[in-house]
């Protein structure tokens, strides 16, 4: 199976997000660089964000990942699911 490109990844989880966000009536753009926090995801929303990627992308986080750093922005979730998919994960 071909791994998609990084832009994929964002794109798709930005819909998750963008559908989490719809659940609390956030109607707001916001950018694949902001914060979730600031956006107005709570830290539940997080858990539910990457229970969702996991889902989307059919892949496990591992523990080693799970940390608010990879979490922060689609970009971080973006480059860490990359990472998960490629197997170079830290």
């Amino acid at each position: 199976m071909p791994q998609p490109d990084i832009q994929s990844v964002t794109t798709r989880a930005m819909a998750l997000a963008h559908e989490i966000a719809a659940r609390h009536a956030i109607t707001a753009e916001f950018r694949s660089a902001d914060a979730l926090v600031d956006v107005g995801l709570t830290s539940l929303d997080l858990v539910n964000l990457m229970l969702a990627i996991e889902a989307e992308f059919d892949i496990m986080i591992p523990p080693s990942c799970l940390n608010p750093k990879n979490f922060h922005s689609i970009d971080a979730i973006s480059k860490m699911v990359e990472a998960v998919r490629s197997g170079t994960f830290q």
